[in-house]
């Protein structure tokens, strides 16, 4: 029975290491999950809230949710631009066999920016992310052979067989990112458009995140990009955007596009309520669905990811994974006519 335990475990632990490469497909809108730096760039407090889950028919489980709170340093004022934001994050991630695997983190995030050209047109912004991070692995929820009885099948008052496998890793995590925005206003009477373009890396202290106490091996960085432009066309704000990430020598793209109408928008500003809506590739994977709206200060989207293995003539259809994500976010401000410096992709 150990042996066999000991290669359940192997298996899960192969699994559980692709499953930390998860990403929101709205990354845009869980912006502390992809760039400390973004806690510089939000002018209003915001509350955001994230969770994606395959959608599959085993029960093999895979899901990430996270919830965040910014708030933006402003010593001049309420009106005045930030300087910098400070950031709380929490996350958790279940995968394998009856969610057998969990990794649960909360991170604490300060970022500053430096301000430069006219009106504060171009701003850079540093951000680092301190955390602890615990790691699970627990054999017990699983069903095993031993506790189905004969009568009725399964009888979860048998013993468990194997509990020696599971294991608990808590590490201390440090994260880094900066980012450049080019007219974070949104002025588009000065300017014709709006750009940001970023970088970030997860794991910078290189923690020993395994759960087997004799590995001594070094968790390696989990690099990621993105950027994007965003341009106004009477009421309707145009934002293609890209995502990159990069670990252990493999890699994931997504390419697409933001959409927001405003049908109450004037030159330069939006007001009322939006429509949201976009289409993302991530390369050889999945294409992406976005829809949604936008009431005052609170916006709502759902997506939905299409596994691009259903295109490919040589393969099965059931080895196809959809997911499914809904994310919220809510600006805490007094004037929601404005369209506000949110996240450069809200």
């Amino acid at each position: 029975m150990r042996r066999i335990g000991l290669y359940i475990l192997t298996i899960l632990m192969l699994r559980t290491v692709a499953a930390q490469d998860l990403q929101f497909s709205q990354y845009f809108s869980a912006s502390l999950f992809l760039n400390p730096a973004f806690a510089g760039v939000y002018n209003d407090p915001s509350l955001h809230m994230n969770h994606k889950r395959q959608l599959q028919a085993v029960d093999v489980l895979n899901e990430l949710t996270q919830v965040s709170f910014i708030f933006p340093i402003k010593p001049g004022g309420s009106y005045e631009r930030s300087i910098g934001g400070i950031g709380l994050m929490a996350y958790n991630e279940r995968s394998g066999i009856n969610g057998v695997f969990e990794n649960s983190a909360a991170f604490l995030t300060y970022a500053q920016n430096f301000k430069f050209g006219i009106l504060s047109s171009d701003i850079v912004t540093f951000g680092v992310q301190v955390g602890y991070e615990n790691r699970t692995l627990n054999f017990s929820s699983l069903r095993w052979g031993s506790q189905y009885n004969p009568f009725f099948g399964f009888d979860d008052t048998l013993p468990i067989p194997v509990t020696e496998f599971d294991g608990q890793k808590g590490t201390v995590v440090v994260n880094a990112g900066f980012m450049y925005y080019y007219n974070p206003n949104r002025n588009y009477l000065l300017y014709t458009f709006s750009a940001f373009s970023g970088f970030s890396a997860t794991n910078v202290n290189r923690p020993n995140k395994s759960l087997n106490v004799d590995n001594k091996s070094a968790e390696p960085m989990l690099l990621k990009y993105n950027g994007g432009v965003e341009a106004k066309f009477n009421k309707l704000y145009v934002m293609p955007s890209l995502f990159f990430q990069y670990l252990r020598r493999s890699f994931q793209f997504n390419a697409g596009m933001n959409f927001a109408y405003s049908p109450n928008a004037d030159r330069y500003r939006s007001r009322g309520n939006q429509v949201l809506f976009g289409v993302w590739y991530r390369l050889k994977e999945s294409y992406i669905f976005m829809g949604g709206i936008k009431f005052s200060n609170l916006a709502i989207r759902a997506s939905y990811d299409l596994n691009s293995n259903l295109f490919i003539a040589d393969r099965a259809v059931n080895i196809a994974q959809p997911s499914f994500e809904i994310s919220l976010q809510y600006n805490i401000s007094k004037n929601s006519g404005y369209r506000k410096i949110s996240n450069p992709l809200f």
